[in-house]
């Protein structure tokens, strides 16, 4: 059995394959036609998806989306009655805004049931024979991180902006079948609310929270901000939340998350982010803490009702790794498992198998052990990226891993490039920029020099799974940078480049399974100093997405400052510097 899932008319729209019972194919659009956060339908990703299994779109039997529009318009008259003094607000806006702004997705309910029709006219004189299916958002999200877990049952857990109606989901799996516990609605949103203070610290729509996750740092802990804002918080005896709304307006307009009594309470909003004050520091780190607040609670209520040992989290709140960290260390769960692709590009996944199992009934084969699972490319097109650049290369049938290892050493930095893409927005070792977190001014250098970012913005580590203990204050497998640990005092200002203001580390582990050549790399880094760790960042630029193709990779290392790239077993410098690659 074939079924494409895929999501669109939000952002971060992505398509992903299932054939007979196991994800073969996943990959947001963003990476193939180069828009950050693309949120269109995903035509790209659905085509190379079945190109990757030689299928046509004759061959699929379902397909399935992320979204079920009639429980959106049963809730209107709920909203209407709620908010009928903000509505004619919202109606002027929503005229304008963009796929990716439009985070309710008003203006595009009524696509939706023209999808099957834009699918075919996609294929001009192919037939089909798919049905099409919409299908619950958080039930998609569930889904995504349930049904590829290891675990036979499981508590579940989603948060995010929104989702039709629902905000977050507290739910657990059993074999089949998904059982909801209870939800929390709009216009109570944990997502929201972050994406609110984000912007008005001066950060853009859709990419805020990232950035206020790694700003929260600096500010200050246990503040009296912090009190006044955990005023605005209910945690309820079900395992809930509610927001005191008078401070808010995400619910009625985007062009600000905040309300004029917010503003009057806690500062005038920024407009760009940056330079902030400690007040605004103090802000920052109050949301986070709320956030932590929040989320603890809702899981400790989910232990207490499912007394299941797994736990399985997704949703765009998901991400917020400093979090799931907290959950981590705290003990309740035995197992842990994040889907990597949290947000709403996990839902192409999630609605795939949610059809496949729960409305069909078919056996539960895949687990998911790699986020790798989109495209790939081969030595002829290594070349291909190269010769059009004119860079010097040398190809090596083992040495690359040492060779890397060495120039890491000097403090080098490289761009890594490997087997298939992953999925999912954080960049787990196949497209990567690596450097030594032992040089003193590497994330400054990284930050101003290569990634042309802000310079507030932490990086991550990636290490081997055996010697993260060693390092970091705790060793729970983290294959997909989820989890934030502290780094031990032991290691304070020896690993500089990924030790955060606040001696947070966001980890990477890495198996002996998942990717063997960033584990040879590890390794062959770890003779040449001791050190099993390495900076992880993504291979990109500022305002960009993670690279996906050889031409991709080349144009980025062309222009920004990196000292070499490796991609697969070839090694390329700079132009000029082709002395460097003698020996290999």
């Amino acid at each position: 059995m074939n079924i494409l899932g895929f999501n669109a008319f939000g952002h971060d729209s992505a398509a992903a394959l299932l054939v007979n019972n196991k994800i073969v194919f996943a990959c947001e659009e963003e990476r193939l036609n180069r828009k950050k956060h693309f949120g269109g339908v995903p035509e790209k990703s659905i085509r190379a998806a079945l190109d990757h299994a030689q299928l046509s779109i004759s061959d699929l039997d379902h397909i399935t989306f992320f979204w079920k529009p009639s429980i959106s318009y049963a809730k209107v008259p709920v909203y209407l009655l709620k908010f009928w003094d903000k509505v004619p607000n919202l109606l002027r806006e929503q005229k304008d805004f963009s796929v990716e702004e439009n985070l309710g997705m008003l203006n595009y309910l009524s696509h939706m049931r023209k999808l099957p029709a834009t699918l075919r006219a996609m294929f001009p004189g192919e037939k089909t024979r798919f049905r099409f299916h919409l299908l619950e958002h958080h039930l998609c999200h569930a889904a995504s991180a349930f049904y590829p877990s290891p675990f036979e049952e499981a508590a579940i857990f989603t948060i995010d902006g929104a989702g039709e109606w629902t905000t977050s989901l507290r739910a657990y799996g059993r074999g089949n079948h998904i059982h909801k516990i209870g939800t929390v609605d709009t216009p109570y949103s944990l997502g929201a609310f972050y994406q609110a203070i984000s912007r008005y610290l001066g950060f853009k729509l859709i990419e805020g929270p990232g950035k206020l996750m790694g700003l929260a740092s600096y500010g200050k802990r246990d503040t009296r901000v912090y009190r006044d804002m955990k005023r605005l918080v209910q945690l309820t005896n079900e395992g809930g939340f509610k927001l005191d709304m008078d401070y808010f307006s995400y619910h009625y307009t985007r062009k600000s998350g905040v309300s004029k009594r917010f503003i009057d309470e806690f500062g005038p909003s920024k407009t760009e982010g940056k330079d902030w004050t400690e007040h605004e520091l103090n802000i920052a780190s109050a949301a986070q803490q709320i956030v932590e607040d929040v989320i603890l609670h809702m899981v400790r209520h989910l232990k207490k009702t499912t007394r299941m040992q797994n736990l399985c989290i997704a949703g765009g709140v998901g991400l917020n790794s400093v979090t799931n960290g907290l959950i981590a260390k705290e003990g309740i769960f035995k197992n842990i498992f994040i889907q990597p692709a949290a947000g709403d590009s996990g839902t192409s996944l999630g609605s795939a198998l949610l059809l496949n199992h729960q409305h069909l009934d078919q056996p539960r084969e895949f687990v998911m052990e790699t986020a790798f699972l989109g495209p790939d490319y081969q030595d002829a097109d290594y070349e291909s990226a190269l010769k059009q650049f004119d860079l010097p290369f040398v190809k090596t049938a083992t040495n690359y891993a040492r060779f890397a290892a060495k120039k890491l050493a000097e403090g080098k930095i490289i761009g890594w490039f490997q087997g298939k893409m992953e999925f999912g927005p954080r960049a787990l070792g196949n497209r990567s920029i690596i450097g030594s977190p032992l040089v003193q001014d590497m994330k400054e250098v990284l930050n101003a020099r290569v990634k042309f970012r802000e310079g507030f913005r932490p990086f991550a580590a990636i290490v081997l799974e055996e010697d993260c203990g060693q390092y970091f204050d705790c060793d729970f497998p983290n294959p997909y940078m989820l989890l934030v640990y502290n780094i031990r005092n032991e290691y304070l200002g020896k690993l500089p480049a990924i030790t955060h203001v606040d001696h947070s580390v966001r980890i990477q582990t890495v198996n002996n399974n998942e990717n063997p050549q960033m584990r040879e790399l590890l390794e062959a880094f770890k003779a040449e100093t001791g050190y099993s760790v390495l900076v992880n960042t993504s291979f990109n630029i500022k305002g960009e997405p993670i690279v996906c193709t050889p031409y991709d990779a080349v144009h980025s290392f062309d222009r920004a400052d990196m000292d070499y790239l490796i991609m697969g077993n070839y090694v390329v410098a700079k132009k000029g510097d082709e002395k460097s690659l003698n020996g290999l």
